[in-house]
């Protein structure tokens, strides 16, 4: 949970630069507070793979 609109689709765009997709659910859909970002891990992806979204998760919200 990002809980603001803009900031989340800023780590959205962010992160599809990078190579990872994620999908910003933002105000209406949720209240502004809970706006977050969706991912989808499937069995398919790797322990690197997903170490990786994460760290740059952290790297992304850190330069808000």
């Amino acid at each position: 949970i990002i809980g603001n609109s803009v900031k989340c689709l800023l780590i959205a765009q962010a992160l599809f630069g990078r190579g990872i997709v994620v999908q910003p659910i933002i105000h209406p859909a949720v209240s502004e507070r809970a706006a977050r970002l969706r991912l989808f891990i499937t069995a398919d992806h790797t322990e690197a793979q997903i170490r990786n979204a994460v760290g740059a998760i952290v790297e992304e919200l850190a330069k808000l």
